[in-house]
């Protein structure tokens, strides 16, 4: 999250432009912290957009540092979170 804002931030984009990108995440935040696995299922499908917005950003003809990063991080939240997700199932059965 701090990576996509300090993105938006090097790009000079407008408020509207930090609340569409960053309020995905921060509404998953309160069901992390609660443990919720439903909420992690969810925080899945959320973070394939930003894995196909990192890399529509690859593809242009000079990508920036930034978009790689946020391409490494997107594709590390998702596996830890789907990790994550799979262990708590299968310790409850």
């Amino acid at each position: 999250m701090l990576t996509t804002a300090a993105h938006l931030w090097m790009k000079s984009a407008p408020l509207v432009i930090y609340a569409i990108s960053l309020i995905p995440l921060i509404i998953f935040i309160p069901g992390m912290l609660a443990d919720r696995l439903r909420t992690l299922i969810w925080l899945g499908f959320v973070v394939l957009l930003y894995f196909y917005n990192g890399i529509q950003n690859l593809s242009a003809p000079e990508p920036e540092t930034m978009d790689i990063i946020e391409l490494v991080l997107s594709v590390t939240l998702f596996c830890a979170a789907m990790t994550y997700a799979r262990i708590r199932q299968v310790r409850k059965l």
